[in-house]
Parts: structure tokens; C-alpha cells; sequence
């Protein structure tokens, strides 16, 4: 039996729902012996490149998916169990109608072209909606890369026909791209869970054939667990029913039903954990994270948190300790003691993750481009149209033509021919020489400015003969990646650029570059500050406190000597004492000079001691917004053993603030702060 693998993780590309980078997860995995690790993130592709470099780089294999969520059943749903209603979306007036206003004028929106499969802009407010209001989820794994490229056209055209961050998977689009592709029924929120969670077991039947029959391993619901007929083995199968426990009240039955549904219609097993973050402590980063996700506060989340804490890395042996084992505390975990098919299901799941996963294995070709082919005249290869075009250049551009730049032309030219290049130096001039025949502003630059093939063809302006500079580093057989060159257009006009792109190159081989946005630092704390309750005035102070703009370095901030956390000790003190010195000028009042000034080192002795540390949590949980470090949890502990523990030292340094800051609290939320 092949070593264990996960095959149902999220990393932080999950945006605001991973709690874990794809490097801490591929570690993590190294550390508890698994064999390999899948990367599930939701709805996009967004974090494989990054998480199949980083384990490759820690000997793991990488297993690449996407969870979906389809927007309609595969089976009849009347009911509505599967697919809930929709809340209704927000989007401009039919006909762009402007909304009636005072009497202001409507904004005027020029006809401009359109990249193909544009759509207008919709917003879906998914704020409050929990998982279970949602479509069913499916997990797709790439066995190949013919699967591969089955999950990339199935991911565009989603995106292409829903809204911002919202693909629309439909059951159609799914039976179009499912070559290659191998799927687990996925969590409670997947559409067999659903149904049998509510009775509909028919229903689940019916799914869990449609699904087998579609992915490979045909059903005929007479086989049991263990038959040789095609794709019922772990390498060969293509749907598989998906075993997860995560010691919620009604895991145990589910385990058994759905573990009951595999054996009756002859469908593998693979147990999952559902992975949101690599470390049991990573709970409170993933609530946080949740908080954002839907605009609230910790307190106001309710059951749109996951209720569990156990979606964590797993060991094999942990996973096994939840059907048969008890851990060193004596408390027996998720179903031990139930029936013998249950706890064999398990067993048989465990070890066909590890196949499973064995048998998946996608090259991203990092190393190999294939450009699009590009058009030359008869009796040319592009190369040759290349060299005929770099010399015409050549003449126009030097008078005369020295031998400095006949052999610095001879030789990038065979340096470009060995590598391959001539295409992409042809498409480069293209697009230069349309831009330049329509009067388009257009100039490259970058390390494309060391070239002579590119200042010839027009595509630089900078001479690299004259300047002396260096063509090495623009391209060098000794290096493994390949050349890019910049280009920038008018800002006015560069729509026309990139339609002709389109129409010249087509659709299918042009795509425009993603942009990964995270959070700056102040934005990260804000955030952060918000989630965790404390009062916006407070948080926008702590967030103006900060010295750089970098989210990655708040924690170099925080320990700096003078730094950051210094700050709050700082204030509190000062604020403290100049209350004091008021209040003894004042000449007392209800409460003794004596109790006054107890009162204030108390409050003193908090800020030094604790302010910082709250700082810390804050700024650190949103300094690690993007990296998905562990932190420590918001609870306070409450024995008096724990009067030294950071966590208590927090609160009294928030309060501290807060009447430092004069921030106007309620007794009730105060008396429960002081508790």
C-alpha cells in the first residue's frame, strides 16, 4: 500500500478562505511523511505553479485540482436540497437605463471594442452566505496533462460566462472537459453528502452513477468492493467517493453512508481531511480570514465559520487513529467502534489516497514555450525572414554599416537561431509595426534595449553598439529561462493593440496576464483590526502607526527596539501620567489620590507589559494575511495561572487604550472586557 496523500487541500490562493501558503503546506507534508499533496484551491488554478515548484524543490509529488462549485444538480432536484435559491444579484437597470437621480446628468460611456467573451460587469454579494446556501461542490484532479488542460479550459470558460470572481460550473460545461480528469465526490457540501444527509439516498445513487460513468469506471450496480473490471483500481478509476471526519455529530453516520453507497455501486474510496491550513493553531487565522471574507466582526460570524477545528494536515496514522485508535488522552475519536465495513472503508480509503496520487503526474513544461506560428512569405522559414528583415533594418538605421555591428548582428542572429527565438522576435516586430503604421505611441525597453536585432527591427531605439551594452543579458544560452521584452503602449489607444493581437494571433493563443493583488500593510491591519472587534478608531491609529507599506515586515517593525510596539508603551504612559498630573491638580475627587495613582501604574504597567503584544497579534495576524503564519488565539484564559500569559496582557493593553484614547464603550461590552 502506497504511503498516504492528501487530495483535498486549500492553500491561500483559496483567496480569504486557505490559511496557509503553498510552501508551509508542501513542509508540512514533507514533516508528517506523506507521499504526495493535492491542491484544491477553489474555483481557480491560481496557486499551482507556485505550489508544484515548492514540492518539487521538497521531494513531494504534486497532485493538481480545483474544487468547484457547479451551479446546478446532476440529478433532479426538485426539492431544492442541492442547488438552494440564489439570492438575487446586483447589476445596472435592463438596457443601461440610468438609475433616477436629481436631476444629474447621466454619465456619458463611449461604444469602445471589446476583448472577446467581454461581459458587463455584475456584482453577486456572497457576503453572508454560507457554504450550504451555495451550489455543490466537486473536486477535480488533472491525472495527466491532457487533464491539465482539461481543467484550464474548463476554469476559462466558467470565468468567461460568470461574473467577477464567480465561474459558473455548469453540469454541460462539465461533461465537455472531463478527459483526463478524475473526481472525488468531495465534502459534506457535495451533492451525494447532500442528498444523503436529507434522505435522498435514490438520489445519491443516481449521482454517483452519472458521475462514474462520465469520469470512467462504468457503474452497473451489481459489482462489490474489490472487483478487477475496468477502473475500479485507485490507478485507474475516475470517480471516486470521498471519506471525510472531522468529529462533527453526524461525521460518523455520513462515513458509514457513504462508505455503505460505494460497496452497493462498486466505487472506490479515498479519505480527505478537507485541508484549510497546515497546523492545528492555524483555526483562528482561518476564522479571521472568514471575518473578512464577509465583511463582519469574530463575534457576529455564527455558523458561517467552519465548524470544526480539525481541517489540518494529517498524518496517516492520525487519520487511522479516527477509526480504531484512542490518543494518549483516552478519548475515543470519530467513529471507533463501529462496524467492521465502516472501519475497512477507512482503511481501503487511506491506502487508495496514496495510489491515487501515485498515478497523477502533470510536466508544467516550465522549461519549453510554444508560440504561436507566424506567418512568412513563400520559399521563407522564419528564421530566414528574420535575418532578411534584420539587415534591411540594419541599413537604415547605420550609415554606414561598421564591422562592429556586422558581427554583433551575426552573432545574436545565431545565438537566436540555436535558441529558437526567431518567432518570437517576428511577432515583437509585428506588433511594433502595427502600432507604428497607425500612429500609435509604442517603445520596449528593459534589458531588450541591449540587443541589435531588436533596435533594427524597430522594436528598441536605444543604439547597443554605441552605448556598449552588453547582449548577455538580454539572452544567454547558459540560462534556463527565457527572454521577455517590454513593450509599453499609449494609454489611449492600447485597446487597439491588444484587439489586434486578437484578431491576428486569435483567441485561442493570446490571453491577457493575471495580477495577484494582496494586502499592503496598513490595508492588512485594518482588516485584521476590524475582524478581531476592536473599535475603528483604534484600529485606524494602529494602522497609521506603521512604518512601511510592506505587509511581510510588520513583524520586523513589531521586535525593532523603538519601533512599533514600542509605540502603544509609549502612549499609554504618557496619556496615564498626564491624566495623573490633571487629577492632582484637580485636588482629588470621588476616588483617592491613592487609589488614582494605584489605578494608573496599573494601567502603566499593562501598556509596557501587554500593549505591544496586542499590537503584535493585530499587525502580526495582518502581516501574515498573505503568508498564513500561525498565531496565537484572541481567547483570554481566565485562572489566575495564566496572569503572565500575552493573550491576558492583550486585553489589558487594549483597555488601557481605549480609555487613553477616551473611546466611548457601553458598561456591559466593558464589564465583559475587565471579565
Amino acid at each position: 500500500m502506497a504511503p498516504y496523500a492528501e487530495l483535498h487541500c486549500h492553500t491561500n490562493f483559496s483567496f480569504l478562505d486557505g490559511a496557509s501558503p503553498p510552501d508551509e503546506l508542501t513542509q508540512r507534508a514533507v514533516e508528517l511523511g506523506l507521499s504526495g499533496l493535492a491542491v484544491t484551491d477553489h474555483g481557480g488554478l491560481y496557486g499551482v505553479v507556485r505550489f508544484a515548484t515548492a514540492a518539487q524543490e521538497a521531494g513531494l509529488r504534486p497532485v493538481l485540482g480545483i474544487e468547484i462549485e457547479l451551479m446546478d444538480a446532476a440529478a433532479p432536484d426538485p426539492a431544492g436540497v442541492v442547488v438552494p435559491p440564489r439570492r438575487p444579484r446586483r447589476h445596472a437597470p435592463a438596457g443601461g437605463a440610468p438609475l433616477p437621480g436629481d436631476g444629474l446628468p447621466a454619465r456619458p460611456r463611449p461604444d469602445r471594442a471589446r476583448l472577446p467573451g467581454h461581459r458587463d460587469a455584475v456584482k453577486e454579494d456572497l457576503r453572508g452566505i454560507g457554504e450550504g446556501q451555495r451550489g455543490p461542490h466537486l473536486v477535480l484532479l488533472a491525472r495527466n496533462a491532457t487533464g491539465y488542460r482539461s481543467l484550464c479550459r474548463l476554469v476559462s470558460r466558467a470565468n468567461l460566462a460568470g461574473t467577477k470572481s464567480m465561474p459558473r460550473f455548469r453540469q454541460e460545461l462539465l461533461a465537455e472537459h472531463a478527459d483526463g480528469l478524475v473526481a472525488l465526490s468531495g465534502c459534506r457540501e457535495g451533492e451525494i453528502a447532500r442528498r444523503l444527509r436529507v434522505g435522498d439516498r435514490e438520489g445519491a445513487r443516481a449521482v454517483a452513477g452519472r458521475y462514474g460513468r462520465l469520469f470512467g469506471g462504468g457503474v452497473d450496480g451489481s459489482r462489490t468492493r474489490g472487483a478487477t473490471t475496468c477502473g475500479d483500481g485507485p490507478a485507474t478509476a475516475g470517480f471516486f467517493l470521498e471519506l471525510q471526519h472531522h468529529l462533527l455529530p453526524d461525521d460518523d453516520w455520513l462515513v458509514a453512508e457513504t462508505a455503505l453507497l460505494a460497496e452497493e455501486m462498486g466505487l472506490p474510496v479515498v479519505v480527505t481531511n478537507d485541508v484549510h491550513y497546515a497546523h492545528p493553531e492555524g483555526r483562528e487565522l482561518h476564522d479571521v480570514l472568514t471575518a473578512i471574507r464577509h465583511g463582519r466582526s469574530l463575534d457576529e460570524l455564527r455558523d458561517l465559520r467552519r465548524p470544526d477545528g480539525e481541517s489540518y494536515l494529517k498524518s496517516a496514522d492520525e487519520l487511522m487513529a479516527m477509526a480504531g485508535g484512542t490518543p494518549p488522552g483516552g478519548v475515543t475519536l470519530g467513529f471507533a467502534g463501529a462496524d467492521a465495513r465502516t472501519t475497512s472503508s477507512w482503511a481501503e480509503g487511506i491506502g487508495n489516497a496514496g495510489e491515487l496520487a501515485a498515478s497523477c503526474s502533470v510536466d508544467l513544461g516550465f522549461e519549453r514555450y510554444r508560440f504561436p506560428g507566424f506567418p512568412v512569405p513563400k520559399s521563407h522559414t522564419p528564421f530566414s525572414y528574420l535575418e532578411e528583415l534584420c539587415h534591411e533594418g540594419a541599413r537604415r538605421r547605420y550609415h554606414p554599416i561598421s564591422s562592429p555591428v556586422v558581427r554583433q548582428l551575426a552573432h545574436e542572429l545565431d545565438v537566436i537561431e540555436r535558441t529558437g527565438l526567431a518567432e518570437f522576435f517576428l511577432i515583437c516586430w509585428d506588433i511594433m509595426r502595427f502600432a507604428r503604421s497607425q500612429g500609435i505611441p509604442a517603445q520596449g525597453r528593459g534589458s531588450a534595449a541591449n540587443s541589435i536585432v531588436a533596435y533594427v527591427l524597430g522594436i528598441t531605439r536605444v543604439d547597443p553598439i554605441r552605448h556598449h551594452l552588453l547582449f548577455e543579458r538580454f539572452i544567454n544560452e547558459g540560462r534556463t529561462s527565457y527572454p521577455d521584452i517590454d513593450i509599453d503602449f499609449s494609454s489611449e489607444r492600447r485597446e487597439e493593440v491588444i484587439q489586434y493581437v486578437y484578431e491576428r494571433y486569435g483567441s485561442e493563443h493570446t490571453g491577457m496576464v493575471c495580477n495577484l493583488v494582496t494586502y499592503r500593510a496598513r490595508s492588512a491591519v485594518r482588516e485584521v483590526g476590524y475582524a478581531l472587534g476592536f473599535p475603528r478608531p483604534l484600529v485606524d491609529r494602529v494602522a497609521k502607526a506603521l512604518e512601511t507599506y510592506d505587509s511581510v515586515m510588520v513583524r520586523r517593525d513589531l521586535e525593532a527596539e523603538g519601533g512599533f510596539g514600542q509605540f502603544f508603551a509609549d502612549t499609554v504612559e504618557r496619556e496615564a501620567a498626564g491624566e495623573g498630573a490633571g487629577a492632582g491638580q484637580a485636588g482629588g475627587g470621588p476616588e483617592s489620590l491613592a487609589e488614582r495613582s494605584s489605578r494608573e501604574a496599573g494601567l502603566r504597567g499593562a501598556g509596557s507589559r501587554g500593549a505591544g503584544s496586542r499590537g503584535a497579534t493585530v499587525a502580526g495576524l495582518a502581516g501574515i494575511a498573505a503568508s498564513a503564519a500561525p498565531v496565537a488565539p484572541a481567547g483570554v484564559a481566565a485562572s489566575a495561572e495564566a496572569a503572565e500569559d500575552p493573550r491576558v496582557k492583550e486585553v489589558f493593553a487594549a483597555l488601557a487604550l481605549i480609555e487613553a484614547d477616551h473611546i466611548q464603550l457601553d458598561e456591559d461590552k466593558l464589564a465583559k472586557l475587565e471579565s
